[in-house]
């Protein structure tokens, strides 16, 4: 009886593991799944930090040029990673983790990079490191891996690792990129779940589910991204509602202060937005996937948002989607929130007590 009872014991912790914030589908080994071996690659640890480096161990300067990549979570694309090595005029590629991987160390996938270094930053002690800061300050690229947004806000939120990426964005001027958690934090705004992530249904049914309690404020400051909250794996886990709801939560509890102040960018698996410096975005994709990204505006303060009641708001959200191509054309501003071309298309979405009006995720 003993045995049965462990099993299953063991069985129950691995399940409740798998949540829905950090569970990966699909994830390629490039893209930091379970690969640890190091193969040639020099890592090692300083300062109790894990690292692994791929390629020229000697600090190079480059004309790197800001700009954002936010990618969807799953089936990473050479042609995302090409765009961030080109806006770092083949500098050094930094990639920041909690899970201990070296899935991106691969020089045929970043390819051009002077060196690909892989921080494994799991805990404060190593977030405010000097080996941890000056490792970042030396980035003509940075790109933050998939996991958990509550580990990355909990462990790096007022840490070097902070104050290093602002300072990448703001005087250094570099390519900053993250995935699926990796991106969940990019925007002014971040949903930070301290337990399981609230999933459409429950946040449309009431929008202080308890799964939707903290919307923080206070971590990464992005020039060109304020006023703007992301989400990942779009279509493929049906998140229009909680996408939705949380913009109306932002603007029911005077976060923002009007409700024209609040913008989101949803990006589904296979896509990413590569957004330059004055606001204008291509969306990266495979043309064998229907991926997009979304890109909502909101257009009217929500007619009721309260605790335990449905949301409804019968004017809610404009929503601009534009398909991942291998070599897109620009096909929006961020900047002005406008289309540019005629790529993208717009359609009105609302909610009725809890109902969306028009579903226009593509989960297939």
């Amino acid at each position: 009886m003993k045995r049965i009872s462990y099993a299953l014991l063991a069985i129950s912790i691995l399940f409740s593991a798998c949540t829905e914030e950090n569970l990966e589908m699909k994830k390629p080994d490039h893209a930091g799944g379970p690969k640890k071996d190091k193969g040639g690659d020099d890592g090692g640890s300083n300062t109790e930090v894990i690292h692994y480096l791929t390629g020229n161990s000697e600090d190079i300067q480059t004309n790197s040029s800001l700009g954002y990549l936010l990618a969807g979570g799953a089936g990473d694309q050479k042609s995302w990673f090409d765009w961030m090595v080109t806006k770092a005029d083949g500098g050094d590629f930094v990639i920041l983790r909690t899970d201990d991987s070296n899935g991106y160390n691969d020089a045929s996938f970043i390819e051009g990079a002077n060196s690909i270094l892989t921080l494994v930053v799991n805990g404060q002690t190593s977030a405010n490191s000097d080996f941890v800061r000056d490792k970042i300050r030396e980035a003509e690229a940075l790109f933050i891996a998939g996991g958990d947004q509550t580990s990355y806000y909990n462990l790096w939120n007022g840490t070097e690792v902070e104050s290093s990426i602002q300072y990448l964005v703001n005087e250094k001027g570099v390519p900053v990129g993250g995935t699926s958690a990796g991106l969940a934090i990019l925007g002014e705004f971040a949903y930070i779940p301290q337990s399981s992530g609230v999933i459409s249904s429950e946040a449309l049914s009431d929008p202080y589910h308890p799964y939707l309690e903290t919307i923080k404020t206070d971590f990464l400051q992005l020039p060109g991204l304020g006023n703007i909250i992301t989400d990942t794996h779009f279509s493929e886990r049906d998140r229009l509602g909680r996408t939705i709801t949380l913009m109306a939560r932002l603007i029911a509890d005077g976060i923002v202060s009007s409700y024209q102040d609040i913008k989101a960018i949803a990006v589904d698996e296979f896509t990413a937005v590569a957004i330059e410096p004055n606001g204008d975005a291509k969306v990266l994709g495979d043309e064998n996937y229907e991926d997009y990204a979304f890109f909502f505006e909101a257009n009217s303060t929500p007619n009721q948002c309260e605790a335990g009641q449905e949301l409804h708001w019968t004017d809610a959200i404009t929503a601009y989607t534009v398909k991942g191509v291998s070599n897109p054309n620009t096909s929006f501003n961020i900047g002005n929130w406008a289309t540019v071309g005629s790529v993208a298309q717009f359609e009105n979405v609302n909610i009725n007590y809890g109902s969306i009006s028009n579903d226009i995720q593509q989960p297939n």
